[in-house]
């Protein structure tokens, strides 16, 4: 008998790093932070959106951001494009943002890919740069430390998802956006699902994971095996 679809919500890149060592697709909720750049991003046409840990974070799992530019440096190049890092603070030099995705950034150099560095400005990020067509990668404390500790661990894959709003969408539309794109995923890797509240200090992340788990049940993914 075929072992029917399971949905979990979890918390914290301690969460994801426990998704990803079951193999679980985990898809990472950072409202304020990560999410809603990653989002701001696919809407403007970017090809693909990682998440990385920045360096020297203060992580309770293992974590790998070079293994994220890796990655990233091998999507731009089968896809024949740049990357765009984009990096915290918000609010600071560019020597400072440098330091955060150095990993990230040395990786890009060493594969030979182009990259711009940005800083992380949410919903705003499409007009500090054309994403589209590019391959984004996304450093930041808690949206991508979880990301990057759920792959680091073994997902199959991790995405983002957020309810807040971008140009041209509602929330209530981004968060059907990130629920059909977590299904997807775990179909394309006939995998279970975690939900990936990023900070559980964070009343935006946890209530915006249970939404999103709720969505993606009303897409029947429970129902799929």
């Amino acid at each position: 008998m075929t072992k029917p679809r399971t949905l979990e919500v979890t918390f914290n890149a301690s969460g994801a790093a426990e998704a990803g060592r079951r193999g679980r697709v985990a898809v990472i909720v950072d409202v304020v932070d990560a999410s809603t750049s990653a989002e701001a991003a696919l809407a403007n046409g970017a090809a693909a959106v990682l998440g990385a840990a920045p360096a020297g974070a203060d992580v309770p799992v293992p974590v790998d951001p070079a293994g994220v530019g890796r990655k990233a440096a091998a999507l731009a190049g089968r896809m024949g494009t740049t990357a765009v890092v984009v990096a915290e603070p918000r609010v600071g030099t560019e020597e400072d943002r440098r330091k955060r995705a150095l990993p990230v950034l040395q990786a890009l150099r060493t594969a030979s890919v182009e990259y711009e560095l940005v800083a992380n400005q949410g919903a705003e990020l499409p007009g500090l740069v054309d994403v589209k067509g590019l391959v984004v990668v996304i450093v930041s404390t808690t949206g991508g430390a979880a990301f990057d500790a759920a792959i680091a661990q073994g997902s199959p894959a991790a995405c983002f998802g957020t309810t807040a709003r971008v140009e041209g969408k509602t929330g209530w539309d981004v968060l059907g956006l990130g629920a059909r794109r977590a299904v997807e995923l775990a179909d394309e890797h006939s995998a279970d699902l975690s939900i990936v509240a990023a900070s559980a200090n964070s009343t935006d992340d946890c209530l915006a994971a249970f939404e999103l788990a709720r969505r993606v049940m009303a897409e029947g993914y429970l129902q799929r095996q």
